[in-house]
């Protein structure tokens, strides 16, 4: 009887129809592995986080080839802050990327950032909907980064965030047999 029963409900046509409508995934993107540092950069958005100074979320980079990491405090995630924290933050120091990998968050699909990119000859890549693992590097970065702040047990993460960064920069990788830091300096 259940199998009957189970039958009968996956060729109901009026139970199919108000069946919640399960997410159609696209294929999983691959990208092109960079040659050098700073030439492909993974960037998110770390939110909620406890409040801290005012700041509820941080802004990450990641670049693919060294593993080097940054985040970014902020009090607000507009398209405008993301931006201008990217800016200020990333490409002021390190020089803009050839390709960029970001989520389709609203932040990173708004005209200003799309504008911000075509000004600065970046190339945009997204990841697919329903896959965060494309935005691999940044996703792992943001796992750990939470995991780290947990660990320093200081409800003020923005006083331990260099210390987190340091560590995450100063731990030898073995896919690169190196820090971030030895690829870096």
């Amino acid at each position: 009887m259940r199998q009957d029963v189970a039958l009968w409900a996956r060729t109901c046509l009026q139970c199919q129809r108000s069946k919640i409508a399960r997410h159609t995934r696209s294929e999983i993107g691959k990208f092109e592995l960079p040659s050098s540092r700073f030439e492909h950069v993974h960037i998110d958005l770390v939110s909620p986080l406890p409040p801290s100074e005012g700041f509820r979320f941080c802004f990450t980079c990641v670049d693919q080839f060294s593993k080097w990491t940054e985040a970014f405090p902020m009090v607000k995630i507009s398209a405008e802050a993301v931006a201008k924290a990217f800016y200020t933050g990333w490409i002021s120091r390190f020089g803009p990327p050839l390709r960029l990998t970001t989520d389709q968050g609203t932040q990173f699909e708004a005209s200003l950032f799309h504008a911000l990119s075509q000004l600065l000859g970046t190339e945009r890549q997204h990841t697919t909907s329903y896959h965060p693992a494309v935005n691999g590097q940044v996703e792992r970065f943001h796992r750990q980064f939470k995991v780290a702040i947990m660990a320093h047990g200081n409800a003020q993460w923005t006083i331990v965030l260099p210390t987190i960064l340091m560590g995450f920069r100063a731990t030898l990788k073995e896919d690169l047999q190196a820090t971030t830091a030895e690829m870096i300096f």
